[in-house]
């Protein structure tokens, strides 16, 4: 019979939990590492897809569109959210190696400084025009 109270069902709950924690910590334990090995055996699938490293200690996940609905794969991972970071990866991100990631980084604050340098000069051309 299920047991309707909040704070019984928060009472049964720790007195089992007191009762079998061994066995609890130990079927957490094998299922992180089950997961975990999952995934490591799931990186080992990748390679950058710039330059074709495919050591999966190098890689990041770099989300295509900015968006504030992206989810961070490793905070996924974290939470142990495993099926929630692959859709994550396989739906907005692409793999790249570490140096490519910080190289597309790179140009695209550049790109972002050179149009505002380029609009800067374009609003003082127009300004000292209409002087």
């Amino acid at each position: 019979m299920p047991v309707k109270d909040k704070e019984k069902k928060k009472e049964i709950a720790k007195r089992h939990y007191a009762k079998h924690t061994a066995k609890i910590k130990a079927a957490t334990k094998i299922g992180k590492e089950k997961y975990r090995q999952k995934w490591r055996d799931y990186k080992a699938t990748l390679s950058c897809v710039q330059c074709g490293e495919n050591h999966p200690a190098t890689f990041d996940f770099h989300h295509v569109v900015r968006s504030k609905d992206n989810k961070k794969v490793n905070k996924l991972l974290t939470n142990g959210n495993y099926k929630g970071a692959l859709k994550e990866i396989e739906e907005r991100c692409i793999v790249l190696c570490a140096n490519c990631h910080r190289k597309l980084h790179d140009a695209e604050y550049q790109a972002k400084k050179k149009k505002k340098e380029a609009e800067a000069s374009l609003d003082y051309a127009v300004t000292s025009s209409n002087s």
